[in-house]
């Protein structure tokens, strides 16, 4: 196969989750990593060229550079790398070849139209409860159904380095930017994954809520919601900690609450999953995303996107301990099989970014 060409902005998302085949599944032998897009018009000798996490800082589609790229490249991936199934870069896609994503919408139909916040559910929040984004941003929707054929499911950050170890990670990043991302690999934690976390949780904490509010009005509304509902029920754990304490308390409850956040996907999605405890979710049942472990009452339990339900959810959950084990199992096996099947997910990724 030829040799790729990795155009990244090196920050420890990119690092430590999006880049994670790439650095373990060939690394700098197989591509030429950089953050340069001067590199690839001027210096570059490959053919193919991968961008991933790119016109995020700054929140800017550059149409000019793309068509350069698009003169020199034969092939041309885009990876978009947001945590949900919008899409606020849809101008890229006249541009490439394929685009890649975390996530995508099962209705494809929603990239044409112009969604308030560019998420579904920010689009919901504000439509029903007539909730505005102090700074909203009208996003370019697909106009040519044709591009809707360039789409493509990649893989979210379940795949990443866990436990979270911010120093560990930062420090990772920094040499990333200094020596190339390959390097980031030696920074990975080498903590085995667990054989059976549901059998060695000890559950001592009942719900782990420990929930926090963003800046934008429609990504908070859902979690006031949950957090209104749940006020003075000391089943669940809230409050903010530290990073050491929050992942020791994950490890040992039976239940994660994990809310949506700047896209439905969260790290503390796949974190409850690696714990063994049940993952308790808004419901996520107009999404595509891989790993997957979003089949309701199978491998999560899902509760409204207006919370109308979760105290109910999780009673039923708590009173039943054979059933939340139950599913806690299943999307602990679901996700151990997903991961197994990474490097010929990333195989075939490659193949046919190659256009081989």
């Amino acid at each position: 196969m030829s040799k790729i060409t990795v155009l990244v902005l090196t920050d420890r998302l990119a690092c430590f989750h999006s880049l994670k085949p790439f650095l373990f599944y060939g690394g700098s032998r197989r591509f030429d990593f950089t953050d340069s897009a001067d590199y690839c018009l001027r210096k570059d000798k490959n053919q193919i060229l991968v961008m991933v996490r790119q016109f995020i800082k700054p929140d800017f589609v550059d149409t000019e550079l793309l068509a350069k790229l698009r003169a020199k490249y034969r092939r041309i991936a885009f990876f978009h790398d947001d945590a949900g199934g919008g899409i606020p870069r849809l101008e890229v896609l006249p541009y490439v070849d394929l685009f890649y994503s975390k996530a995508l919408f099962k209705d494809r139909s929603l990239y044409k139209r112009s969604l308030y916040g560019k998420e579904l559910y920010s689009d919901y929040y504000h439509t029903k409860y007539h909730i505005d984004d102090a700074k909203a941003i009208v996003r370019a929707v697909v106009e040519d159904e044709a591009e809707l054929a360039k789409l493509r499911l990649s893989w979210n950050v379940g795949i990443g380095d866990y436990p979270r170890g911010k120093l560990r990670q930062r420090i990772g990043t920094a040499f990333a930017r200094v020596a190339g991302p390959a390097v980031a690999s030696s920074f990975y934690s080498r903590r085995a994954l667990p054989k059976d976390p549901v059998s060695t949780n000890r559950g001592t904490y009942a719900v782990h809520a420990r929930i926090g509010l963003t800046s934008r009005a429609t990504i908070s509304f859902q979690r006031k919601l949950i957090l209104d509902r749940i006020e003075g029920d000391d089943r669940f754990l809230i409050g903010m900690v530290s990073q050491r304490q929050y992942n020791v308390e994950v490890a040992d409850s039976r239940i994660v609450l994990s809310p949506f956040g700047w896209g439905e996907l969260c790290l503390r999605d796949f974190e409850a999953v690696r714990s063994g405890a049940l993952l308790l979710k808004p419901d996520m049942g107009h999404l595509e995303t891989w790993p997957d472990v979003f089949k309701n009452d199978e491998t999560y339990a899902s509760f409204s996107w207006d919370a109308e339900d979760i105290l109910e959810r999780t009673t039923f959950y708590l009173d039943d301990e054979k059933e939340r084990r139950r599913v806690a199992s299943n999307a602990w096996e679901s996700y151990r099989s997903q991961l197994a099947s990474l490097e010929a997910r990333f195989e075939g990724i490659m193949t046919e970014v190659a256009g081989e």
